[in-house]
């Protein structure tokens, strides 16, 4: 995955459920939204990223977890990235996220 930073659209079941900025910098990611925070790697073709709730006041797909762990692998498409996995332990879960570059990282 390139460097820059990217708008994330999260959608699981074909419903939207969230947007949020994710910044790469030498395979090291950190983004957030309105209701975690996220820190992860790039392996290869896999985003491992783990994601630590700050809003206890708003309601989560996943439910009431404080943190949780996503595993995606990714294609590179003309806007940026499409990401398919699920979150480790709640495989029940299908996430799709698309990944629009909008910002590189100076």
């Amino acid at each position: 995955m390139k460097d820059g930073i990217y708008l994330l659209t999260f959608k699981s079941q074909d419903k939207d459920f969230g947007s949020g900025i994710l910044v790469v910098d030498d395979s090291v990611v950190n983004g957030g939204d309105i209701t975690y925070s996220y820190n992860g790697i790039i392996e290869e073709n896999r985003l491992v990223l783990s994601l630590n709730k700050h809003n206890v006041n708003v309601h989560s797909l996943f439910g009431d977890f404080g943190s949780l762990k996503l595993n995606l692998s990714f294609q590179e498409n003309n806007q940026g990235y499409i990401l398919h996995g699920n979150v480790e332990n709640l495989q029940s879960v299908p996430l799709l996220v698309q990944e629009k570059l909008i910002g590189k990282v100076e």
